[in-house]
């Protein structure tokens, strides 16, 4: 009975451990099968959007030979989100245009829109305005396609609201590009493995299944994204969308010593950083080494400085209450720094790509003729880099060029396995191309090249402010002059893994040699009213042996005024600003009688002893109606730079200016390029006032200068065409690089 007891208990036994191992592996089979969740609730991908006008039309070109389609993705953008599930409408008007702006074809395309939301409910798309978020429908696409667009160059978009709770609708446009491939099976085989898999994951079975005209499609076809033609803010406005992906992803930890935030530094490769008045910067050091930080002064007013930030309670060095500038950061032994503002935000970074040319394996990019060109590489010393200008692939130029080493103290490389590498300096050469070039061909070996083009019709706009602009603003968003290239054969370089990181970094001003002369243009035989404006002397702090000239005053008070020593050997002359009319006068100190208990007399300035701090300008009115045309430099020499003082009688938010350059440009490559169409926006400052002889005005607003260079690239500066938005008055100056300009006080200047 014994043994029979026994044996039932060892069977009950056996029963339940393999019942629990059942479900175990169950358990284990769950877990296994269990997909990775996105493990980031942040917004991941940004998005630059333009806004659709009801009583505006946004254009888009695109080339009619090259373009296969377009697609029009838009959002629809709410206040908030709409409180029941009800889609909303509109509607989008476009229309054809050819070159000769003649109407191709015409259509209106509706969609209802609902704010996108994931499973849980939480928005996953946003756009930031005012600091506000506001709710964003998921995108709504249509195409055009290419019977269409055959004989068609732009096209125009416009809103048609339907109802009241739409604040506004955003669009993005694509052009769909061929790749120009002739075998695109192998082409396939040879992307990488993850794009393969990426692109065959999205749907792999029953109905959406990728077919094979979808990957022919996405070997032969790519997408380009448009931009709205117009400047920013006054023809379009633009803003960024935050969406989440689409799709679940993994975040993966790096350790220190491969986190790509992290920035390098050593005696031989230095960091840079922007820093702005107002904000605060620490500086995270990952091991002991010390580190020297300098802050440079981009206008180069005050001589650089070392820094000695203070060591806060974790370790980190705190830098607060600088001015706008440039910091340095060099260590004298290798070490992983990070460096945030306002103790939150890591401090934006830069990089270049560029493709890594053997010899066997050249780059190839389409390009548009009559556009511009800049070639960039960077080489070691003495590798030849030869450009080929092809005609529907035959040779019809070619230019070859040496690379000159230097190693660069900034830029750095970043290998595949994040490891950062000293790197040469760029090297770029710009060139005009022919009217019949449709492709360009480098070759090299062992050179890292990229290209940029432009049209000289396109524009360019920058915002001057009274020191640097800050880019985090939106306020200040500009256009950029170049447009890096995608080349033809870019999956090859993909595919061999020859496309380079290069992280860069701003080097500080250098001292110009030799330094450049001012002289101010006489412009009375074309701007008849002039006067007389007071502005700052502000002087680089290399050039500090230019005597005080007549012209140039600093404040006094009325007992020191008849006890100074004439030695200026020119006649001593006293500025009287005042209560009572004229607000401003000047008069000899021969003939001045002033009484010292005279109230109405605020300030006195005079033109003897030092430090002078004002200068005397002649400023001359210019209406916003009037353009106007200048002579640059004569016959004899040419300025390397023109310079564009701007006034305003009263304040305004911003002036916008538009230059246009007439001049002769090379035809060969040139080590430099010269913009000819630019667009500035200019922000005055808070303390902008100036004092100003006129009888009805007695303060101007002054504006940051312009500069414009004129470089080796243009062969002779004719004219230069200048426009403003509003009635200004201005100076221009124009800058020689040899000592023998004329300089009259009424119209001297310095930069």
């Amino acid at each position: 009975m014994y043994w029979i007891n026994l044996a039932l208990r060892l069977l009950i036994l056996i029963a339940l451990l393999l019942a629990a191992m059942w479900q175990g592996f169950n358990v284990y089979v769950w877990l296994k099968s269990a997909e990775p969740t996105n493990t980031s609730t942040l917004f991941n991908i940004r998005s630059n959007v333009h806004w659709l006008n009801t009583d505006a039309q946004l254009t888009f070109s695109f080339s009619p030979s090259r373009t296969m389609s377009v697609r029009v993705l838009s959002n629809g953008i709410f206040e908030s989100s709409p409180s029941d599930d009800t889609p909303v409408n509109y509607a989008i008007e476009y229309r054809l245009l050819d070159a000769r702006n003649s109407l191709v074809y015409h259509g209106v395309y509706h969609h209802a829109a609902k704010v996108a939301a994931n499973d849980a409910e939480q928005q996953i798309k946003q756009l930031i305005e005012n600091r506000e978020a506001l709710a964003v429908s998921s995108g709504q696409s249509f195409y055009l396609n290419k019977e269409e667009l055959q004989q068609a160059s732009r096209v125009t978009l416009k809103l048609i609201p339907e109802d009241p709770q739409l604040k506004g609708v955003v669009v993005r446009v694509h052009a769909q590009t061929s790749n120009s491939i002739t075998d695109p099976a192998k082409a396939w085989l040879k992307r990488p493995t993850e794009w393969r898999e990426r692109m065959t994951n999205y749907h792999t079975i029953g109905e959406n299944a990728l077919t094979n005209e979808e990957r022919y499609n996405s070997i032969m076809l790519d997408w380009q994204k448009l931009a709205p033609q117009g400047v920013p803010n006054i023809d379009f406005r633009a803003d960024l969308l935050y969406e989440s992906l689409p799709y679940n992803v993994l975040n993966h930890d790096f350790s220190a010593q491969q986190n790509l935030d992290n920035l390098h530094v050593s005696e031989k490769m230095k960091l840079s950083f922007r820093v702005f008045e107002g904000e605060a910067y620490t500086v995270d050091s990952f091991e002991d080494a010390k580190l020297e930080l300098e802050w440079h002064d981009l206008s180069q007013i005050s001589a650089p400085s070392q820094l000695h930030p203070t060591l806060t309670t974790s370790g980190k060095l705190k830098l607060s209450n600088l001015p706008t500038g440039l910091v340095t950061i060099s260590a004298n032994a290798p070490t992983n720094v990070r460096v945030f503002s306002n103790d939150v935000d890591p401090i934006p970074l830069l990089h270049s790509y560029y493709y890594d040319l053997r010899a066997d394996l050249p780059v190839y990019y389409y390009v548009t003729p009559n556009s511009e060109i800049a070639l960039d590489w960077r080489a070691p010393a003495g590798t030849q880099i030869t450009l080929y200008l092809l005609h529907n692939d035959k040779e019809v130029g070619k230019y070859t060029f040496n690379a000159a080493v230097t190693l660069s103290l900034y830029d750095r490389l970043i290998t595949q396995s994040t490891e950062r590498l000293p790197i040469t300096q760029e090297e770029k050469r710009y060139l005009t191309l022919p009217n019949k070039v449709n492709k360009i061909r480098v070759e090299a070996d062992n050179a890292m090249v990229k290209l940029q083009t432009r049209s000289s019709s396109f524009n360019y706009v920058r915002h001057r402010c009274e020191t640097i602009c800050n880019p985090t603003d939106t306020a200040y968003q500009g256009v950029d002059a170049w447009f890096s290239q995608k080349a033809d054969n870019h999956y090859l370089f993909h595919s061999h893994e020859q496309i380079t990181a290069v992280r860069l970094f701003e080097a500080p001003p250098e001292i110009p040699s030799p330094l450049p002369q001012y002289a101010t243009k006489n412009l009375d035989h074309i701007l008849p009213v002039s006067d007389i404006v007071l502005v700052p002397i502000q002087q680089t702090y290399f050039d500090t042996d230019v005597p005080n000239k007549e012209f140039e005053y600093r404040a006094v008070t009325h007992s020191e005024l008849y006890t100074l020593a004439d030695t200026t050997g020119y006649p001593t002359s006293v500025i009287v600003k005042q209560t009572s009319k004229p607000k401003l006068f000047e008069a000899p100190l021969q003939t001045l009688k002033l009484e010292r208990q005279d109230s109405s007399i605020q300030a006195l300035y005079i033109n003897k002893g030092s430090p002078r701090t004002l200068r005397k300008v002649r400023v001359y009115k210019v209406d916003k109606s009037d353009p106007l045309r200048l002579a640059i430099g004569d016959a004899d020499t040419q300025p390397s730079a023109v310079i564009i003082k701007v006034f305003s009688t009263g304040f305004r938010e911003e002036i916008r200016v538009k230059t246009t350059l007439d001049s002769t440009k090379l035809s060969m490559p040139s080590t430099e390029y010269t913009i000819t169409n630019k667009h500035y926006v200019l922000h005055s400052g808070n303390d902008a006032s100036r004092l100003f002889f006129n009888p009805e005005y007695s303060e101007l607003v002054e504006y940051p200068s312009i500069t414009l260079p004129l470089f080796n690239d243009v062969k002779a500066p004719h004219t230069l065409a200048l426009s403003f938005s509003d009635d200004v008055w201005i100076s221009v100056i124009e800058a020689y690089l040899h000592p023998n300009a004329t300089l009259n006080w009424w119209q001297h200047e310095t930069h």
